[in-house]
This record gives C-alpha cells, structure tokens and sequence, in this order.
C-alpha cells in the first residue's frame, strides 16, 4: 500500500470527525496528541483548543493512573458527566485520545457504539 499523503489523511480524519458530529447532541470531536495538542478537531461552537487538549490529556491519564492503582487495567473509556453533558474520551494507538463533546440529548449507548466503531480506523491513520 502506497504511503498516505498528509492531505488524503487529514481528509479522512476529518471524515471520522464529520459522522461522530453527525449524532445526536454531539458538538465537537477532536483527536489529541499524547502532548495535548488538538491534531484535529469538528465543532460547531467556538472552543480554546490548547486548554481543550490539555484538559483531555490531564483527565485521560488521571483515569488511566486510578485504573491502574486499582488494579483495573488499561482505561478503555472515561467518561466524564457534567451538568450540560458529557465528554467522552476513548485512546488510541500511539497516545492519541478520541475526544468527543456532547449536550444533554445525546444518546450515551449510540455514542458509545460508534466511538468504538471509529477506532480502528483511526488507529490506522495514527
């Protein structure tokens, strides 16, 4: 297979993003580096990327920290409720992490379901 250029990746990334927002209540999708900066990111709404990364970096390995002490193993999924709705943050390889910002009317087990769906396809693009 011929290598990706970064265009026919960023495209293709964008795409993921695109169907994640598609859903009910989602508002943003974003990918983070492992240094907490936003390598992609779909919104519909104006959002401070730099503390959105380093926000997603902070809670993903405070989770995957608690899961460890724990004795829990790896974190395959944090979930993180708030009063207006959630943020959900899934890992991929390379220690990029799937976030994904959602209101009150999303459908959690929808969200879940896709989300893991997305995975694999982004772990091929990371």
């Amino acid at each position: 297979m011929p290598p990706r250029s970064s265009v026919d990746r960023t495209k293709q990334v964008d795409a993921v993003l695109s169907s994640l927002t598609a859903l009910r209540g989602v508002t943003a999708a974003g990918v983070i580096d492992n240094d907490g900066f936003v390598v992609q990111i779909r919104r519909d709404f104006d959002i401070d990327t730099d503390a959105l990364g380093a926000g997603v970096q902070v809670a993903f390995g405070a989770a995957a920290k608690a899961a460890e002490q724990s004795n829990l193993g790896g974190s395959s999924l944090v979930l993180i409720e708030n009063d207006l709705g959630l943020i959900m943050l899934v890992p991929l390889t390379n220690d990029f992490v799937l976030a994904i910002i959602a209101d009150k009317s999303a459908m959690l087990g929808a969200l879940r379901y896709e989300a893991r769906q997305c995975v694999p396809e982004l772990n091929q693009l990371f």
